[in-house]
């Protein structure tokens, strides 16, 4: 029985998996952004009886209300008790006046002591637990970004493509966890929050913010299941390193070896270019070494060549 352990395959991963999961982290992080950046997570719109209709907006930060001036045309209706004296004007539709919207921060601390700190406390968990969702997404940028600029020798490459993946798509669970955390308390705070018990409904920012949470998951789900198989030597996306290596081959004493050129290699000799990476790294020689030197010089005979590992 051979005394050399065979090194574990070791399959890199395509770039192209990474690309995509660089596009969608970058989608993920501007849907977080405008989950955080715009005031409209609950929109509210409050009819009074008179000629003015108020709209609220409600953000993680901030909340902007403005008044609408409604003409009598379009008020609330009533039961017509005569007939019409004057023709119907479309010119009234276009008559109704937006005033600007007023923004202050929210939630106050006047609110906060008059409707009680529960609120106020799961509003403004929601919002830093979004801010430190970012902080995964930075993360990940980095580590893609390194994986596409890092330049240096190509085992060194194909090591940062083959464990970089675990990172990123760590840091996509991470922040997919958070954003759907800050969404779960806005949910809570919308269905029992007297604020919005009447004429409130879910706006853009909230949908932002389920998107950004949905598209982390993807990119996680994606990343690992692409990573497992490459793995497993998948050639969908392991690609270059689940080929078969054209001059190496393993010899009967397990190890690898390089071969000629042209070199007819039985099929049970033959290895993939994951396995000779593998070989290089744990003998540190590259792939271009004539012959892989013996573990830690353990030949018989103080050589490094074995008699099994004839080429």
């Amino acid at each position: 029985m051979p005394a050399d352990r065979t090194p574990h395959v070791k399959h890199s991963m395509r770039k192209s998996p990474y690309l995509v999961s660089l596009f969608l982290l970058l989608a993920a992080t501007a849907l977080t952004v405008l989950n955080i950046k715009l005031p409209s997570l609950v929109r509210v719109k409050i009819r009074s009886p008179g000629p003015t209709v108020f709209e609220t907006k409600y953000g993680l930060f901030e909340r902007c209300t403005r008044q609408v001036d409604v003409p009598a045309l379009l008020r609330r209706a009533t039961p017509l008790m005569t007939p019409i004296a004057e023709p119907y004007d479309a010119g009234l539709v276009k008559a109704v006046k937006k005033h600007p919207w007023q923004c202050e921060r929210f939630p106050t601390r006047s609110e906060c002591a008059q409707f009680g700190e529960g609120f106020c406390v799961a509003w403004s968990t929601a919002g830093y637990t979004v801010q430190l969702a970012l902080v995964p997404c930075f993360f990940a940028l980095i580590s893609l970004l390194f994986i596409f600029l890092h330049r240096g020798k190509r085992l060194a490459r194909a090591r940062a493509r083959r464990q970089q993946w675990k990172l990123v798509s760590g840091a996509m669970l991470v922040h997919a966890l958070l954003q759907l955390t800050s969404i779960a308390l806005i949910l809570r705070e919308f269905s029992t929050d007297e604020r919005f018990a009447r004429g409130a409904r879910l706006g853009a920012s909230f949908t932002f913010g389920v998107a950004a949470g949905v598209v982390s998951l993807s990119t996680f789900g994606f990343l690992t299941f692409t990573g497992i198989a490459a793995r497993r030597g998948e050639p969908w996306a392991a690609g270059r390193s689940s080929r078969q290596a054209r001059r190496h081959k393993r010899t009967r004493s397990g190890r690898v070896v390089a071969v000629p050129e042209g070199t007819h290699i039985p099929p049970e000799a033959r290895v993939t270019v994951g396995e000779v990476v593998a070989a290089a790294e744990h003998d540190e020689v590259d792939e271009h070494s004539a012959l892989l030197a013996g573990h830690e010089g353990s030949v018989a005979g103080g050589g490094t060549r074995r008699a099994t590992d004839q080429v």
